[in-house]
């Protein structure tokens, strides 16, 4: 885990429903639905460009999970799979 790299969202427009957010990447046109903690971060990303020591503080933050250790490797899935979707960049 490399805590120096800085991850940031592609241009996305969001919307909170209910729970839930819908995501609409500007760049791709695509939609996606996503549960609220992982909205809440691409959120966050699309704000400002984060490291993955700063998103986990930010994870801390938001939401009460059992372990640091499912709280690090829900992150790290998060940014796997939002880069594979072309979501999240390194910046």
């Amino acid at each position: 885990m490399i805590q120096q790299v800085i991850f940031k969202a592609v241009k996305i427009r969001s919307i909170q429903w209910d729970d839930d957010y819908v995501i609409y990447d500007e760049l791709s046109g695509d939609t996606h639905l996503l549960d609220g903690v992982s909205g809440e971060l691409i959120c966050a990303l699309s704000e400002k460009a984060m490291s993955r020591a700063a998103l986990l503080k930010h994870l801390n933050e938001l939401f009460e999970t059992p372990s640091d250790l499912e709280m690090e490797n829900y992150l790290d899935g998060f940014i796997a799979r939002f880069q594979q979707l072309g979501l999240v960049d390194i910046e």
